[in-house]
């Protein structure tokens, strides 16, 4: 694990949660229009959820605003969520389908997990099922593609997840990093393991802006059918 990255064990310190945010209701992103959109990549992230990506109302107010910087860069560019919330039974079966991989290969737990966690988050701390984390890439409404990031989204092979990660062009590189600095402009943390997630609410991101609570705990999968479109 690259030592910059948040580790799981580092999250056990952040217990508290906010009792005014909690519940804050969830809304599901449009799958079309100039703006913040939300779209899956993949068939199997469809078949799990529809078509619907669905995150907390908070956190789509903050994408407009990276949206709208982002418009000061390129009018055709437009801020394109791939994931947001994850059940959080999904988490657990995502977990323990990887701890199941690498048990035989650690003889203490926690540094299993730590392993674990750089694939997939232990489900305890993890993001994507507050509905606070999403994974965000930049789209060209005029190209219709998403721009060169030097990688595709969830491509996990040799390192090429990693932030700095060097084997790809300059201007790969630099669009990693304006999407990073747009993203934290307005408050949320990035992980230095993906270049494509972000969060803002949990446990990672309390952690890394130094918060005593968090702002949304996980939720099961009820939750997300009670949202509304936007």
């Amino acid at each position: 694990m690259n030592n910059n990255f948040v580790k799981y064990q580092d999250l056990l310190s952040i217990t508290k949660v906010n009792s005014k945010t909690e519940n804050e209701e969830f809304i599901k992103l449009p799958q079309k229009g100039n703006q913040v959109i939300g779209k899956y990549v993949t068939k199997l992230n469809e078949l799990e959820y529809s078509k619907d990506i669905s995150i907390r109302q908070k956190v789509y107010e903050m994408l407009i605003k990276v949206d709208n910087l982002l418009k000061k860069e390129n009018q055709n560019y437009q801020i394109m969520v791939v994931y947001g919330y994850r059940a959080l039974e999904k988490q657990i079966e995502y977990f323990n389908k990887e701890i199941s991989k690498y048990q035989s290969k650690f003889d203490n737990e926690l540094d299993l997990y730590e392993f674990v966690h750089e694939k997939i988050a232990v489900p305890s701390v993890s993001g994507h099922p507050t509905g606070g984390a999403v994974d965000v890439v930049i789209y060209d409404n005029k190209e219709k593609r998403i721009i060169d990031f030097g990688t595709k989204v969830h491509d996990f092979n040799k390192g090429k997840s990693y932030i700095n990660y060097d084997k790809i062009s300059l201007c790969a590189k630099n669009n990693r990093f304006l999407l990073r600095k747009l993203m934290m402009r307005v408050g949320f943390a990035p992980y230095d393991g993906e270049w494509w997630h972000f969060s803002y609410g949990d446990k990672e991101w309390a952690y890394y802006y130094k918060r005593k609570k968090y702002l949304y705990p996980q939720v099961n999968k009820n939750i997300v059918y009670k949202t509304r479109k936007i």
